[in-house]
């Protein structure tokens, strides 16, 4: 039996980590280390996000735009320091929870 957060773990946030540490790297000009540093993971995870060694898997959920949306504003919140390193587990529940309610 598996468990919704579960998944979480094995598809929706390594997907979530790679779109959104991407954003913080292209659209808010964060290097690795400080993108890596907000997101509360190591800088050598930001790196295989970079390279698309990790969370390079893409699943029909992140073609949804409530999910698109979310991430964007993650991404906005880490960059501008509104979304705090605590905080963002909560963030990312609401992010599993728009996966888990578009099936």
């Amino acid at each position: 039996m598996r468990m919704k957060c579960e998944r979480a773990v094995e598809e929706i946030f390594p997907v979530s980590r790679a779109m959104i540490a991407l954003k913080l790297i292209k659209e808010y000009g964060f290097s690795q280390t400080k993108a890596a540093k907000r997101m509360g993971i190591s800088q050598p995870a930001v790196s295989q996000y970079a390279k698309r060694i990790r969370g390079r898997r893409r699943f029909e959920f992140t073609k949804s735009p409530e999910y698109r949306s979310l991430v964007d504003e993650i991404a906005k919140g880490l960059a501008e320091g509104s979304i705090t390193e605590e905080s963002i587990g909560n963030a990312m529940c609401r992010l599993c929870k728009a996966v888990q309610g578009n099936g």
